[in-house]
């Protein structure tokens, strides 16, 4: 899970621009509901593997509140990652296709 996590974070900045440029365009309904179920199993892997990106105790810097309060975060912003990567796919299709 922390490699796919890993090599996540390499795609994401570019699957959040193409998806971005599709939204802009006016998508589809359908679109628009697979990105939202992507981002429940986004919201899902957020929480699940929030404990891979947490750095070891000693590398913290932050209060144990910070901490905590991250994996709500980390939750989201997966969440967010991957409604726009079924829209950048959707893009990519559509473009190419």
């Amino acid at each position: 899970m922390a490699i796919f996590l890993w090599l996540f974070q390499f795609i994401s900045p570019i699957a959040f621009i193409l998806g971005g440029l599709y939204l802009l365009e006016g998508p589809s309904p359908v679109s628009l509901i697979v990105g939202a179920i992507c981002a429940f199993f986004g919201l899902i892997i957020g929480i699940v593997g929030w404990a891979d990106t947490v750095p070891p105790r000693w590398f913290w810097i932050k209060s144990s509140m910070d901490l905590a309060g991250s994996r709500f975060m980390t939750a989201i912003g997966y969440a967010i990652q991957f409604f726009f990567l079924a829209l950048s796919i959707f893009g990519l299709v559509e473009y190419f296709g």
